[in-house]
């Protein structure tokens, strides 16, 4: 009887482990479009916080460790005299997965467009017109929005980088 009992505890509490494992991370439409316009909505505002070298733009579409990751680079930005101005020219979301209906990770194609200038003179430094990013976005639904936790980039393929009118040979880079 006890051994009857052990076994039924068992089987049920491997089950439910089964179950809770094989969710489901396929968003619904509705879940889909909030989580697109969130972070698409946050990319729009990084090329803010990049040209602005201020994180003001996206501290109300992100979390605290997320801002202050991107308050890092800007400081590096500002350390080597650089500012970026950088343009979202497209976003292609490869996998969006909703985990427990608070939780989404966003795997995307980004196709930036971005120019650096001197920070001091304002002097153009370089342009790199298709800089392609492939980044893992993390999200998660506080009071009804999706914030931004995390944004890594993982790969970045590139056209000509960094040209500077004339002045540089046709395959040269600025470091």
């Amino acid at each position: 009887m006890v051994a009857a009992r052990l076994f039924l505890v068992i089987t049920l509490g491997l089950v439910i482990l089964v179950c809770v494992g094989c969710e489901d991370t396929t968003p619904d439409p509705d879940e889909r479009q909030a989580v697109e316009l969130a972070v698409t909505t946050y990319l729009h505002a990084l090329t803010e916080a990049y040209s602005s070298l201020n994180v003001e733009p996206i501290e109300n579409l992100a979390m605290g460790a997320e801002v202050q990751d991107v308050r890092k680079m800007l400081r590096g930005l500002a350390g080597t005299g650089d500012r970026v101005e950088a343009r979202l020219l497209s976003v292609e979301f490869n996998r969006l997965d909703v985990f427990r209906e608070i939780n989404a990770t966003v795997a995307t194609t980004e196709v930036w467009d971005v120019t650096r200038f001197d920070a001091f003179n304002g002097r153009e430094k370089g342009r790199n017109p298709t800089s392609i990013q492939d980044s893992i976005i993390q999200l998660r639904l506080i009071d009804s929005r999706w914030m931004v936790t995390a944004r890594r980039v993982i790969g970045q393929e590139s056209g000509p980088r960094w040209k500077v009118g004339q002045s540089q040979s046709e395959g040269s880079e600025i470091q």
